[in-house]
């Protein structure tokens, strides 16, 4: 585990106690990062802290800097259930997450997590940084649409790089038209019951797959609500609808930072799956985004075809946690034996008793409300 005896002081403090020029800080590290995103953004802290609670933020200050008079130039926001166990802000609803720092700032880990007053920090989507590699204890890759040249320079790149996705989506969108239509798309709806419509639909697909359902847990809806009217640089709600004469049959509901849109909860009505609503809606929603100044379209790490067929590219998330506690090094072995055991049988005779056993396990954690 990397760890760095030059390392300046950290302070943790809850985010509504930041002080003008730590607040100003955080927002100029979410602006300058390679990967803006909202969920390592202050807002995004403060709304999920004020939905669920137990949010937090390490500042780390480089050797020398006096806390509450320097700015830190470092940030690590986190949840906690105040026993020692750490996750993302949002848990299990974090697309991105981790240090919010540049490359060159020294993090003794050790030191951190004692500051934070946790064992372990448990994460599945970290973005990269040098402090936390040897933590990592497997990559994936978050895939998402380039528009930075137009939305239709993106179409075409991905129809000349072989995907027939994009061109078959465009034909099932006139055809739900023609046949079924008139089919409308309005850009940003900020309507509660259209939500609400989301949310049903995505229920039910967590109950036909297995997935556990955050929204048993009560706050996301909270949360998401809020979210719809949110308007700020560095987190703006977009919550895009595909309408099938004048009623809702998908919805995809984001988050915007700058010029990145990150595609949060999507879902259709199941009675129209033959037309692909939720693809439609994903292209159409793109094309609107990209009229309105946004250059990328973050899908979220996920296995599903549609994602590896539409994206331009993938950003390498890791899973894996930062444990300070005595059987670190034992614990990481079982995780690791645990998820190649996971990958081997998914497809397999075993594999069902073996999602079953996950989904437990999900349960477990997430009756903490992470």
């Amino acid at each position: 585990m990397h760890s760095a005896l030059a390392a300046g002081p950290v302070v943790v403090r809850r985010v509504a106690e930041l002080n003008p020029a730590e607040a100003a800080a955080w927002d100029a590290a979410v602006d300058a990062a390679a990967v803006p995103t909202p969920y390592l953004s202050r807002q995004f802290a403060e709304l999920v802290d004020r939905c669920r609670g137990g949010v937090r933020v390490a500042l780390l200050h480089r050797p020398g800097d006096r806390p509450g008079i320097d700015a830190p130039t470092g940030f690590f926001p986190f949840q906690t259930d105040g026993r020692g166990i750490g996750r993302p802000v949002g848990g299990g609803m974090n697309d991105f997450h981790g240090l919010l720092a540049p490359d060159d700032l020294p993090v003794d880990l050790p030191a951190l997590m004692a500051a934070c007053d946790l064992r372990v920090w448990n994460f599945d989507h970290l973005l990269p940084h040098p402090s936390l590699a040897d933590c990592v204890e497997r990559w994936d890759r978050s895939p998402y649409l380039d528009l930075s040249g137009g939305y239709e320079t993106y179409y075409q790149a991905r129809r000349a790089a072989g995907s027939r996705k994009v061109k078959q989506i465009a034909r099932l969108d006139r055809k739900f038209d023609r046949e079924c239509g008139p089919i409308t798309f309005e850009p940003h709806v900020t309507d509660v019951a259209v939500l609400d419509e989301l949310i049903r639909w995505k229920r039910a697909q967590y109950a036909a797959t297995g997935v556990f359902d955050m929204f048993t847990l009560g706050w996301p809806r909270g949360l998401l609500i809020e979210l719809l009217t949110a308007n700020s640089p560095r987190l703006t709600g977009r919550f895009s609808v595909l309408y099938r004469d004048g009623e809702p049959v998908a919805g995809d509901l984001g988050m915007r930072c700058g010029a990145v849109l990150h595609s949060w909860y999507c879902a259709y009505d199941d009675a129209h799956a033959a037309y692909g609503p939720g693809h439609i809606c994903t292209l159409r929603t793109a094309e609107a985004a990209e009229a309105d100044g946004v250059t990328r379209l973050e899908l979220g790490k996920g296995p599903e075809e549609y994602k590896q067929s539409l994206a331009s590219d993938a950003v390498a998330v890791g899973e894996g946690a930062i444990d300070v506690r005595t059987l670190a090094p034992l614990a990481r072995t079982w995780r690791r034996a645990y998820r190649g055991a996971k990958e081997t049988v998914a497809n397999g005779p075993a594999a069902e008793p073996l999602r079953r056993a996950v989904r437990r396990v999900k349960r477990l954690a997430a009756a903490g409300g992470f």
